[in-house]
């Protein structure tokens, strides 16, 4: 019986390429086939449209939420991270079920997406809020004064001032004017209800006149306060009440604008509008008329600028205006003061607002 090569097929002679089914291409085409693979199913229409669906739903109570509650931005802010992170949560869990499911997401991958970013959004939000806000050091303020309504005092702030029912007033003694030098922020609970005012209407009987040099080289004699105050705020309206046509401005000596008012219940200013700010709604800044031709003729401009400097390291839901005091109908110090001393049985609390 004739041996058998290695490697060779029983039943041929060495040199030969065998026939049937022992034959080497038909072997390979066997052992390399292709196999068929099954494309796994999308997550499908029902549960696209259901995800979707429910966001909308959800936004629209969050919007009604807002509406009913007359929120300003810091319940906006709050609310809206909940309603984000609470959308995220539930498309996540929806994703992991699909895959349990052996189901790839398909159409939710759009909705996850535009969910990542407005999550980003409201991430890059509430981080500015928490860094610049809660840091009361680094924005200037020695002195933060609470506008609960529960709050009842009388010059309790460095100030020569007096609260009573949510409202606080400070007249224009060189007590305020040196407090609100080293920097004071307002702290209140309701932007509608919660002010703040600083009475400088009466500026010209506690201060004595002095000269200004003006920008067209001339000299004008002024009753108006002059120097850089710094005030903050949230939750709350600030009004500076100053005798008609002093010159103000928002800002530093070095960088100001002269808008009439800074902030506003949707608005969170950091820095004068230099920081990072948001602002969903802008209040209308009224100035015009003739008390603010100041703003038009050099011969109403001081030449090194307005004598009254407003620096605003934040406001936050919280609105910091300048009115004139023809123009100004709420409290002032002296009814309120006597009130508070019982010296009196009424008061004007018209509110000053937006």
């Amino acid at each position: 019986m004739p041996s058998v090569m290695p490697g060779t097929v029983p039943g041929a002679m060495p040199g030969t390429v065998p026939n049937g089914p022992f034959a080497p291409d038909r072997m390979n085409a066997t052992a390399y086939a292709p196999t068929e693979s099954k494309r796994r199913k999308p997550a499908g229409p029902i549960v696209v449209l259901s995800i979707l669906g429910l966001t909308f739903l959800s936004f629209a109570g969050l919007m009604g939420l807002i509406w009913v509650n007359d929120m300003g931005i810091i319940g906006i802010m709050r609310l809206g991270t909940i309603w984000i992170a609470a959308v995220c949560i539930v498309m996540g869990l929806v994703v992991i079920i699909l895959g349990f499911r052996g189901r790839r997401t398909g159409g939710l991958i759009p909705l996850g997406l535009v969910a990542g970013g407005c999550a980003l959004c409201m991430t890059i939000i509430s981080g500015t809020y928490g860094v610049y806000y809660r840091d009361l050091g680094a924005s200037g303020i020695n002195t933060v004064v609470s506008l609960s309504q529960s709050v009842s005092a009388r010059n309790s702030d460095g100030m020569n001032d007096v609260q009573k029912d949510g409202i606080f007033v400070a007249d224009a003694s060189d007590a305020t004017f040196e407090t609100l030098q080293q920097g004071v922020a307002f702290s209140g609970e309701n932007y509608n209800t919660d002010q703040a005012i600083i009475d400088w209407s009466d500026w010209d009987k506690t201060h004595g006149p002095h000269t200004v040099k003006m920008l067209d080289g001339k000299t004008s004699i002024s009753n108006c306060p002059v120097g850089t105050i710094t005030i903050a705020a949230t939750q709350a309206q600030v009004h500076i009440v100053l005798p008609d046509s002093c010159t103000y401005a928002f800002g530093t000596a070095d960088s100001y604008s002269t808008s009439s008012d800074v902030g506003g219940k949707y608005e969170m200013v950091y820095n004068n509008y230099m920081g990072p700010s948001f602002v969903f709604f802008e209040a209308e800044s009224a100035t015009n008329g003739p008390d603010h031709e100041w703003l038009y003729k050099e011969s109403a401009m001081p030449d090194n600028g307005p004598e009254l400097k407003i620096n605003i390291p934040y406001v936050v839901e919280a609105r910091v205006n300048v009115v004139y005091a023809s123009d100004w109908e709420g409290s002032t110090f002296q009814p309120l003061a006597d009130i508070y001393d019982g010296n009196s049985t009424s008061k004007n609390t018209t509110e000053q607002s937006e």
